[in-house]
């Protein structure tokens, strides 16, 4: 990529940061208040998640991939990738903020608009899996062209789930096991698998440790566990008995593999790497302790998988998405950087009263209060990101 390029996405994929956290604050202050400026709160909801998922992560991912990868300015076909992927999660944005999944009458037809917008989002994943297979050609294997080999895998199984969803209807299956099973195979195999191996992959392109053994151990638990942990998401009254074991025995899987990794990579990390990884230190530690406590299941602990959520998806992935920039432009580390991963640590900070990890007398609806004043401060940090990214690449890719 150009550096212009890689410039105007990371721009990009900040300011949709900025406008899904924006979303996530009118999110919180409906939960505290109860205004959403005439919006459904569900529906909030869904368009803050989609927008964090498919205009922010994705786009940045792409562009920082495709910095190390193909670093010569010649590759064309990236940078209009990622400018599709911006356009499919614009269109889908306003659309799930309106209806949510809720079909639309249009004339005779009831379509869920949303849903067809978001599916055009799966379509620009596929043009970037053939850019990767082309860029990684002929490259020298290395730990992270593992990492990204199986990240990219579990974004092209994540996108079954969803064709699967679309053909539940034709078939007649009107099955909630079947609909939750699919649903959480599309978003945890793009959460767990593909975002999570992905950003991982960055910190070993960018660190450049000496691997061997352990790395290799590491990402084979990861693959291992990965595939039934899906099922962690759904409500423990849809999991099968042997379901809920296999997944709780795979998330354990899971846990300890990135456990190994962060511990790896732990002594080369300089300041800006060790938030994102204590960051996956704990989320691969509660993946460890719902896998080997039998009775504790996520999604039946609305406020510790929230918790969750944000740990890996703003805590882990965000932050290591900001690390991995600023080892491209020394502008976009120091403060701005520092200031981003505050305002994220405070951010799940303010999570914590809505989780059992919460003394039960200390608990009240001043919480909701709290989540909500605090909400503001990733955007603020996000906003002044792409004030501090100047043009000029610092130093070559790895």
């Amino acid at each position: 990529m150009t550096d212009r390029s890689f410039l105007l996405a990371w721009r990009g994929a900040l300011g949709a940061f900025v406008l899904a956290g924006s979303t996530g604050v009118l999110y919180r202050i409906g939960l505290a208040t109860g205004w959403t400026a005439g919006f459904d709160l569900v529906n909030i909801r869904h368009a803050h998640s989609h927008l964090m998922y498919f205009g922010w992560v994705m786009p940045a991912l792409f562009a920082l991939m495709g910095t190390y990868l193909s670093p010569a300015p010649s590759t064309r076909r990236l940078p209009r990738v990622i400018g599709a992927c911006f356009a499919a999660a614009l269109l889908a944005y306003p659309l799930f903020l309106a209806f949510g999944y809720r079909p639309v009458d249009l004339g005779e037809a009831r379509l869920p608009l949303a849903v067809i917008a978001a599916s055009l989002n799966m379509l620009v994943w596929y043009g970037f899996v053939l850019y990767y297979r082309r860029a990684r050609r002929g490259r020298p294997r290395s730990h992270a062209l593992h990492l990204w080999d199986a990240a990219v895998t579990f974004l092209v199984l994540a996108t079954l789930g969803a064709w699967g969803l679309a053909l539940l209807q034709p078939f007649g299956i009107d099955d909630p096991r079947w609909t939750t099973a699919l649903t959480h195979v599309f978003l945890d195999y793009v959460s767990e698998g593909w975002f999570v191996l992905a950003v991982l992959g960055l910190a070993y392109a960018v660190l450049a440790p000496r691997t061997g053994w352990w790395d290799r151990t590491s990402l084979y638990l990861m693959v291992a566990g990965l595939p039934v942990t899906f099922a962690l998401g759904m409500p423990g009254s849809l999991v099968p008995a042997t379901l809920r074991w296999l997944a709780g025995f795979g998330g354990a899987l899971v846990g300890t593999g990135l456990w190994i990794a962060v511990v790896r990579l732990w002594g080369v990390a300089d300041g800006r790497w060790r938030v994102p990884l204590a960051f996956l230190a704990l989320k691969a530690t509660g993946q460890v302790i719902v896998g080997l406590l039998p009775g504790l299941w996520w999604a039946d602990l609305h406020g510790l998988r929230v918790l969750y959520l944000h740990l890996m998806l703003l805590g882990f992935v965000s932050t290591g998405l900001a690390a991995a920039a600023a080892m491209l432009r020394r502008r976009v580390a120091g403060r701005g950087t520092a200031v981003f991963y505050l305002a994220v640590g405070v951010v799940l900070a303010s999570l914590l009263p809505f989780t059992p990890l919460w003394p039960a007398g200390w608990r009240g609806p001043w919480a909701f209060d709290v989540a909500a004043w605090l909400s503001p401060l990733p955007v603020l940090a996000a906003a002044w990101l792409i004030v501090r990214t100047r043009p000029g690449l610092d130093q070559e890719p790895r």
